[in-house]
């Protein structure tokens, strides 16, 4: 038997990472209005908990699978950043939203961010990801430089 070498295995988890799923329509995705918050909770059939932060709200989503998706919104109703933890990946067409999407394959694409073994960093003007896991626990988070409030800090993001 023959054994996968760690290039291809890293190209597996990038695209399960990554998603095949650009179609799907974005409801409150990263950059865009908080509005639609109620939809992607019945999207992702889960538990809707909010909190507030320092200047922002968060809202915290909870699916059946155990997988925690957290829309970071500024005072303005803008979600800024987006991040996951949990046993399955959220849907990142989804939860990044058709733009930022696009930017990550993009990059993905191009060779620009940093896939390695199980992570992918992407560090841009418009667009940071960092993401990663395994089978069973995936993590991660986005989040638009320009979107973030003065007064958050990246740790706040977690």
């Amino acid at each position: 038997m023959k054994s996968i070498p760690s290039t291809a295995i890293a190209l597996l988890v990038c695209a399960g990472l990554l998603g095949a799923v650009a179609a799907v329509p974005a409801r409150a995705a990263l950059g865009e209005h908080a509005a639609s918050v109620a939809q992607d909770q019945l999207r992702m059939k889960g538990q809707l908990r909010q909190k507030t932060g320092a200047g922002y709200s968060v809202e915290e989503i909870t699916t059946p699978a155990g997988t925690v998706v957290k829309e970071f919104i500024s005072p303005s109703g803008i979600v800024f950043a987006v991040s996951w933890r949990g046993p399955a990946m959220p849907d990142l067409a989804q939860t990044l939203g058709s733009t930022y999407f696009s930017m990550l394959t993009a990059a993905e694409k191009s060779q620009r961010p940093a896939f390695g073994h199980n992570h992918v960093q992407l560090r841009t003007p418009q667009l940071v990801v960092h993401a990663g896991g395994h089978m069973r626990m995936f993590f991660g988070v986005a989040y638009v430089p320009s979107l973030l409030p003065p007064n958050v800090t990246i740790a706040d993001l977690h």
